[in-house]
């Protein structure tokens, strides 16, 4: 199952089947960068925490924030690359 949230600024995926959480910034389109969660405890909390403070303003830097917070180590690279 999928679940997805998404605004001007990036789209964030929680993909429990793969305890996974992935993120995709919209805004910078010549690297797209992206992060997805290394971490397979604590997604759950992680991901009630980013429904919880998401907002039109949410940017990939502020999902990254709560993974730090929710001690969920993480993989940042741009798909270009």
């Amino acid at each position: 199952m999928k679940n997805t949230l998404q605004n001007k600024h990036c789209i964030t995926e929680y993909r429990e089947d793969d305890k996974q959480i992935f993120t995709r910034d919209l805004r910078d389109m010549n690297n797209e960068p992206a992060t997805y969660t290394k971490s397979k405890r604590g997604l759950k909390n992680a991901w009630a925490a980013i429904v919880a403070a998401w907002t039109e303003d949410t940017t990939m830097s502020d999902i990254g924030g709560i993974f730090t917070a929710h001690g969920i180590k993480y993989h940042y690279w741009c798909m270009v690359d």
